[in-house]
């Protein structure tokens, strides 16, 4: 059984290690899971970020995908906002995403392109404005701001960086309803986040599916700065899809959630849509049979 979707998201995969940071509240992790020993504990991290990161050798091809989904924006008053985006790759596997926001709902000319590459040792990621034309690559610290006004979500929980930092296992129970074991992450000397608001990042992965379940950016305050949690979940075409993933952001009190809408597997696009000159080239959705969700 795969997740898939980080987005993929968490698309497919996702980790949190390091010490917990004194005065934090704790992870709401409740509920019986075994505790893992020092072995089991390496072997679950190991195993986590071998699924996130695939060896580049084993890349398909001709099992493009495209998936159909909103961004939901809560803000703490006042009524919903949606954005409307597509989210592809080469594979369901791959460790390339391309996300375009769309001008509207029924609109398949993308405002912003972006294109992501879940790296181990040299993550990238670039935008596309159609506005000015121009393809413009994104630093570690543009990773971190949302994808557009309005919206929680940032390219930051695609790539997942921190999946590559000093990690420390933390404890294990039961988080959204499942048995997980929870990691703690901390930026290390010299890394470009060290200058940001992260202090250290948590996460629960799944204890059978070695997936994300949730994800807490700590900046030191009581309460983590950010939350990013899988809410649901949905099997199409024999892979089981992320459908729903919360982010809520603590000091505007507002909450953003990504909706899978609709999937469309084992295409045949070009290869040239993921890679950054190519974000010019909008998607052709027209002969592209979607399944809705």
């Amino acid at each position: 059984m795969k997740l898939r979707g980080w987005l993929l998201f968490l698309f497919s995969s996702a980790v949190i290690f390091a010490l917990p940071v004194q005065g934090q509240s704790g992870f709401p992790a409740r509920g019986f899971s075994s505790i893992l020993n020092d072995s089991q504990a390496d072997e679950k991290l190991y195993a986590f970020r071998q699924a996130c990161f695939p060896d580049p050798k084993d890349q398909v091809y001709h099992q493009a995908y495209v998936y159909r989904f909103q961004f939901i924006h809560y803000p703490k008053t006042g009524k919903p906002v949606i954005d409307s985006g597509l989210l592809s790759g080469p594979s369901p596997d791959s460790p390339i995403f391309r996300i375009d926001l769309l001008a509207g709902p029924q609109n398949t000319q993308p405002k912003f392109s972006f294109l992501l590459l879940r790296n181990f040792e040299n993550p990238k990621a670039w935008m596309f404005n159609k506005a000015n034309q121009a393809v413009k690559t994104l630093s570690p610290m543009d990773w971190l701001q949302p994808w557009k006004e309005k919206v929680n979500h940032t390219p930051f929980d695609l790539l997942m960086p921190f999946i590559t930092w000093p990690a420390e296992y933390e404890k294990s129970g039961r988080v959204c309803g499942r048995p997980a074991h929870l990691f703690v992450f901390t930026p290390p000397q010299g890394s470009p986040f060290t200058a940001s608001s992260i202090h250290s990042i948590r996460l629960s992965i799944d204890d059978a599916y070695n997936a994300p379940l949730r994800i807490e950016h700590m900046d030191g305050g009581l309460l983590p700065a950010r939350v990013f949690s899988l809410q649901s979940f949905k099997k199409i075409d024999e892979r089981w899809l992320v459908k729903a993933i919360d982010a809520k952001d603590r000091d505007s009190g507002s909450r953003t959630r990504y909706e899978l809408q609709a999937a469309a597997h084992g295409l045949d696009l070009p290869q040239s849509i993921f890679q950054p000159n190519g974000l010019e080239q909008a998607i052709n959705l027209s002969p592209i049979s979607f399944q809705s969700l």
